[in-house]
């Protein structure tokens, strides 16, 4: 039979738990905010995992903790073609949005206005994408084209595994190579990769100064042959 003692304990403890449990579902909740996007723009990618969309439909809203994410989307939308006197299907290719997630409970993610076929294909050429809090306050974001975008975690890797190359021993030990492993281990990496787009990437990334002098670099080489 359980005492009053043990009862008023137990009892104690189912609470204490069950607040616990409540409140960390409450500071989840409030750490995430809801995007939505608007009918004209499809969600392919959330942080480099892709976007399930319904059967007969797609997917319009998704949750968002707090810190930095990258969407990948493009623009859809029909219009009517007043020469062909036909529907035209207007759409873009798919595009990076990059953006930071604060305090906010709400966003709103749409295109900069597209009235007509000629302002969806200027859009096309040139996407422009807003992103509003609940406020209606527009928050910073950053689009890059999926090409670049794909350079650049490519450029990451790179970069990252020059600078940890690590081999395995027969014993399953880690250790750090030689001077003279480590030279060969980089020298394998960089002769996989295609130099022409890094090339562009570190160009496009680098400063006024940085630039000037990579040119001065060529000219001088030139000189020499």
């Amino acid at each position: 039979m359980t005492t009053p003692a043990k009862f008023l304990n137990n009892s104690l403890l189912s609470y204490l738990c069950a607040s616990l449990l409540l409140g960390s579902f409450i500071a989840v909740e409030a750490n995430a905010a809801t995007l939505m996007v608007t009918d004209n723009l499809i969600l392919r990618d959330v942080d480099d995992k892709a976007v399930e969309h319904g059967f007969l439909s797609k997917k319009r809203t998704i949750d968002l903790t707090q810190g930095k994410h990258t969407l990948v989307i493009k623009y859809k939308d029909v219009f009517e073609d007043l020469d062909m006197g036909e529907d035209r299907l207007v759409k873009s290719d798919y595009f990076v949005v990059k953006l930071v997630v604060e305090n906010q409970q709400k966003l709103f993610l749409s295109t900069s206005k597209i009235s007509d076929l000629a302002s969806a294909e200027r859009f096309v050429k040139s996407p422009e994408v807003i992103l509003l809090d609940e406020n209606k306050q527009e928050l910073v974001l950053e689009l890059e084209t999926l090409s670049d975008y794909k350079l650049g975690q490519q450029v990451t890797k790179v970069v990252t595994t020059l600078s940890a190359p690590v081999v395995i021993s027969q014993n399953n030990s880690t250790t750090m190579t030689t001077a003279e492993d480590s030279q060969a281990f980089n020298n394998k990496v960089i002769n996989k990769v295609d130099t022409v787009p890094m090339l562009k990437y570190w160009w496009q990334k680098a400063n006024k100064d940085e630039k000037e002098n990579f040119l001065k670099f060529i000219n001088k080489n030139k000189a020499l042959k």
